[in-house]
């Protein structure tokens, strides 16, 4: 790794140099952020729960469109993208990346209130957003089971009466080419918004076996809108989002090719795969709907619903060397489907919701193998001459397994605030959640002709170690209730300042796990979570703040290990304790100048218990114990006419451990992001230049993956420093 010495010393520079212009001018007042993580509008300062937001406007000045870029402003989140297809969340050191169909997510992700926290579902582009709210700690009440850490809910920017518009474009290296923009206009009536966003940029890993280089992106996407608002006490909006992408796939590298330029990773021609090259060819479509009503000055109906589809393909070189050794492709299809009503109430001293939802979620997820036998036995040590040797006959072999899933939930929940006087207020929510889970699994693996040769026996190529039903489906059924508690206290300490205090019990859904050739109940997992924290924010001094501490004991901690058949499985790592501190603060010093930042401090391991098995007192994958950002938004007029505009962002992270055995570490790293142009007075356009890992800093985004248990890990790079020009243009 290289030095990151120059990677303090510049930002710190040019923050003195901001800093000290900025104290020229006067300070200014500071808006403070109002949150829905209540489901109900609170100035976030009001919210007795640890929750970071953000607004559109300082989302699109610092050019934030991945979850990933989301995660660098917000303390206690980790977002690891292998690809579009696989994304890693951890809220306060758990991850929730499971891809299976019939694996529960532990992260709740929204999308416009509605849950679609199923993992190949997940991720869409973050652009034309009203704003972002990351709230940290088991949400069942407000949430939904899925959220047993926290959850990411996002908020898409709404139809407006006036007319305006934007468009923007940007180019630079790797071929990279980005178009966004909105228009919005309507009557008193009737509004309607449509927004667009498309991004390509060539692979960053080159790849001397195919046409494209690897870890590029091509995705395009759309979202019209309409807001109708036949009187002043009914709102309906409809919002419906179309994506695709066909990015160029992910470069699983052996040791020896990390940052060498020099990968060598293709998939056959072949009849099982669905492509015939690394990459992914994906598809989403939503629907969300959403009523509100006044009914009164003290009550309103909510209702949403919403539908999202998904159709996504990935083909993926799993052994990080040229010959065809491990190819595999997944195909993760499905469809999500949710209901929520709610009444929420307001009155002098009381306030809150009751409600009902329905939440339906059908997937199924099927992998593909493709190789060749003699090549395959050579390189898992059957055969002599290893990886290296030649196939002196091509026997080409093709063989796949299906998981399936039918999951349906309906929750009753209700959270109930008394404000006993000015300063203390206590809220009580509880959820009651009934689940009904279908699974099944079923595998179709041909018999080896080179194993059958060898032993008189029918083998598969992978002799057992993934089970083979030959075509036959393994199903079950399971049924299960919780009912998930939570306390808060808030007490303010004066008109700009509080406190808060927590309770809250989290739960990972029962799930069965399949692939064992009969239905295996694996248990939930149980959080329980106190926190205590406190928020402040000064508007005459530009100053926001807030600081939290929280302690997470778990039972039947589970983890993903990988099995002898390079699978991915569930575990039981027995119990488990997480503690940490999470600090973070935004500085208006100035109409021209606002700072921003966070720390936090999360040491999350399980417990060092001998009973806790072979993984007592190892930390939990993904998460460093130390990560923070640093930034900056300025904005300073140069002449009548034009202003010089800037911003940063450098953040950094200590060393994190990729798997839960903890044998594939990475070193710390710190990365600056850089943007500096110029713009009108009015802010009407904009020209700037932008660099990202501008030291060009080496890190790894995963270690380890699906070829660790035959013997060859892989390792997936982190992208390199990356550069180029963007305009934007507003009009009104």
């Amino acid at each position: 790794m290289k030095s990151i010495s120059p990677l303090i010393s510049f930002p710190v520079s040019v923050l003195s140099l901001a800093v000290s212009s900025a104290f020229a001018q006067d300070a200014v007042l500071m808006e403070e952020i109002v949150v829905t993580a209540q489901k109900r509008e609170q100035s976030i300062r009001d919210v007795p729960v640890t929750v970071s937001a953000f607004d559109g406007d300082f989302l699109k000045a610092l050019d934030v469109s991945r979850y990933d870029e989301l995660a660098d402003l917000t303390p206690g989140l980790t977002v690891q993208q292998q690809s579009v297809n696989n994304n890693g969340y951890v809220i306060r050191g758990i991850t929730s990346d499971a891809g299976e169909a019939t694996s529960a997510p532990r992260v709740s992700v929204y999308l416009n209130g509605a849950d679609v926290s199923r993992s190949r579902a997940s991720y869409f582009e973050v652009y034309d957003m009203e704003r972002v709210e990351v709230v940290k700690g088991p949400q069942a009440t407000l949430f939904g089971t899925a959220s047993s850490v926290g959850a990411m809910s996002f908020f898409t920017a709404k139809p407006e009466q006036d007319f305006s518009a934007e468009l923007s474009a940007g180019f630079g290296d790797y071929s990279a080419r980005k178009f966004n923009g909105y228009v919005t206009g309507g009557s008193d009536i009737l509004q309607g918004r449509l927004a667009v966003f498309s991004k390509q940029r060539d692979g960053y890993v080159e790849n001397n076996s195919a046409e494209d280089d690897l870890n590029g992106y091509d995705r395009l996407s759309f979202r019209p809108s309409v807001r109708w608002t036949p009187n002043d006490d009914l709102t309906v909006d409809i919002v419906y989002t179309k994506e695709r992408a066909k990015d160029p796939g992910t470069a699983f590298l052996n040791q020896n090719l990390v940052f060498s330029d020099n990968a060598a990773l293709s998939v056959p021609d072949n009849n099982i795969l669905g492509l015939n090259d690394v990459g992914v060819d994906r598809d989403t479509k939503d629907l969300n709907v959403r009523v509100s009503w006044d009914i009164d000055d003290q009550l309103t109906l909510n209702y949403i619903a919403s539908n999202r589809r998904y159709d996504s393909l990935e083909a993926f070189d799993a052994d990080g060397i040229p010959q065809e050794f491990l190819n595999f492709s997944e195909d993760a299809q499905g469809e999500l489907n949710s209901h929520e009503l709610r009444l929420n109430f307001q009155a002098e001293q009381l306030s809150g919701f009751v409600g009902l939802s329905q939440f339906e979620d059908e997937a199924e997820q099927r992998v593909g193998y493709s190789g060749d036998e003699f090549l395959f036995l050579a390189c898992a040590g059957v055969l002599p001459g290893g990886c290296q040797s030649s196939s002196p006959v091509k026997l080409v072999y093709e063989g796949e397994y299906k998981n399936k899933a039918d999951n349906r939930s309906r929750s009753v929940f209700g959270d109930i605030s008394y404000a006993f006087n000015e300063r203390l207020e206590i809220t009580a929510g509880l959820r009651w959640t009934t689940e009904d889970r279908w699974s099944a699994y079923s595998s179709n693996l041909p018999v080896s002709v080179l194993l059958q040769q060898a032993t008189g026996l029918p083998l598969d190529l992978f002799a057992g170690r993934i089970l083979n039903t030959q075509g036959q489906q393994v199903e079950g059924e399971l049924d299960d209730n919780s009912l998930l508690p939570r306390l808060a206290i808030n007490y303010d300490l004066s008109d700009a300042h509080s406190a808060y205090l927590t309770l809250s019990k989290g739960q990972r859904s029962k799930v069965l796990q399949m692939d064992t050739g009969s239905a295996v109940t694996i248990d939930p997992e149980e959080v329980r979570n106190i926190e205590v924290g406190v928020k402040g924010f000064l508007g005459s001094e530009g100053i926001s703040y807030s600081a939290a501490i929280f302690y997470q004991d778990y039972e039947n901690f589970r983890v993903r290990v990988l099995n002898d058949g390079g699978n991915f499985i569930s575990a039981s790592a027995g119990n488990a304790t997480n503690v940490g501190i999470e600090l973070e603060g935004q500085w208006q010093i100035s109409e021209a100048f606002r700072l921003f930042g966070n720390i936090g401090y999360i040491d999350a391991k399980v417990d060092d218990d001998k009973e806790n098995g072979e993984y007592a007192g190892n930390r939990f994958r993904l998460q460093p114990k130390f990560s923070g950002a640093l930034g900056y938004l300025a904005r300073w007029p140069i002449s009548d006419y034009l202003s010089l505009t800037s911003s940063a962002t450098l953040s950094h992270r200590s060393s994190v451990f990729f798997d839960i055995a903890n044998t594939y570490e990475e070193d710390a790293i710190s990365l600056l992001k850089l943007k500096v142009g110029i713009s009108s007075n009015e802010d009407d356009w904009s020209v700037e230049l932008y660099a990202d890992n501008l030291f060009d800093k080496e890190y790894l985004i995963d270690a380890g993956n699906t070829g660790a248990s035959f013997g060859l890990p892989t390792y997936i790079q982190g992208a390199p420093r990356t550069y180029g020009l963007q305009m934007r243009k507003s009009f009104n």
